[in-house]
């Protein structure tokens, strides 16, 4: 029988509330050593997640680019801001502001192999895992894959039924 998500996921996902700023956001970051987290509301639906990627994109530099206008003028717009001018800008901004707000979602009966196969497409590191009402009851990581399949290839032979 093919494992399902709710045997592997982890319980305590690392959530930030849909009113935190984005400095109390990267606290948490720091605090619990994540690199994302599911946003959730007062009846811990997810709403949003945020990565320590969507805050780099907020103060990356940004290339100059040029934009046609029409007829023969062009308008050029210019990045200004220097990073701590852009962090600085984040502080207290709401954290829905850059979250991804059309998250994909696991659920705990889907299989190990349907999660492994949506992580390796999109490339994401963890989904949140919700219930049927959509409210987040675990997290499941690549990492915890990656260890349970470690388990399998490595583990303990499965006594032979003789």
């Amino acid at each position: 029988m093919e494992q399902r998500v709710k045997d592997i996921m982890e319980k305590e996902a690392y959530t930030c509330h849909c009113d935190q700023t984005l400095s109390e956001v990267v606290q948490i970051f720091s605090a619990k050593g994540t690199s994302g987290l599911a946003v959730v509301d007062d009846g811990r639906h997810v709403v949003g997640f945020i990565s320590d990627g969507d805050i780099m994109k907020a103060v990356a530099a940004q290339k100059t680019r040029s934009i046609f206008g029409g007829g023969y003028s062009n308008m050029v717009l210019y990045d200004s801001e220097s990073f701590e001018e852009k962090a600085r800008a984040l502080k207290r901004r709401n954290v829905m502001e850059l979250a991804v707000q059309r998250v994909l979602c696991a659920t705990a009966d889907q299989t190990i192999g349907e999660i492994a196969d949506v992580l390796a497409k999109k490339k994401f590191k963890k989904v949140p895992v919700i219930d049927e009402d959509g409210r987040l009851i675990g997290m499941v990581r690549r990492a915890t894959i990656t260890r349970y399949l470690f388990d399998v290839l490595f583990g303990e032979e499965e006594p032979s039924a003789e």
